[in-house]
């Protein structure tokens, strides 16, 4: 979860049942630890409900993969073209917006031109609690 107090920034880690508040600005981080060079990856990241992207348009985003990113109803999708051996990290932002317990589905890492080639991550769950108004 991102903070936002002034011009400055607090990364929080939300765990598996963590609560944010509607409103709140939530960082999503996905990290890949490729153990091989690969060419023209496909990740599936599923939005999980109650949540919008901070971002309104698709492109390439401030990443150091140079990934391109499409944002779709259901899901976030990025688009590598090329991915080499070690750690990386992608980025985006999505504001939390309905109440609830909600449910982000594994996210799903393939190849686009080679369908053996395939890994997800674990789901996570989300409570969505409601901004208390201010009197």
């Amino acid at each position: 979860m991102v903070n936002q107090k002034g011009e400055k920034w607090e990364l929080t880690e939300i765990p598996d049942l963590g609560k944010v508040t509607s409103g709140d600005l939530v960082e999503i981080e996905l990290e890949i630890d490729s153990k091989n060079d690969y060419e023209y990856i496909q990740i599936q990241d599923p939005k999980a409900a109650g949540f919008e992207p901070v971002e309104l348009r698709s492109g390439y985003g401030n990443n150091d993969m140079r990934a391109y990113m499409e944002l779709r109803d259901e899901k976030v999708d990025f688009f590598v073209r090329q991915l080499s051996r070690g750690k990386h990290s992608l980025r985006y932002r999505m504001r939390a917006e309905i109440p609830g317990e909600f449910h982000a589905l594994p996210t799903k890492i393939m190849g686009m031109y080679a369908p053996e080639l395939v890994g997800n991550a674990d789901e996570i769950r989300v409570l969505v609690d409601d901004k208390v108004p201010a009197r």
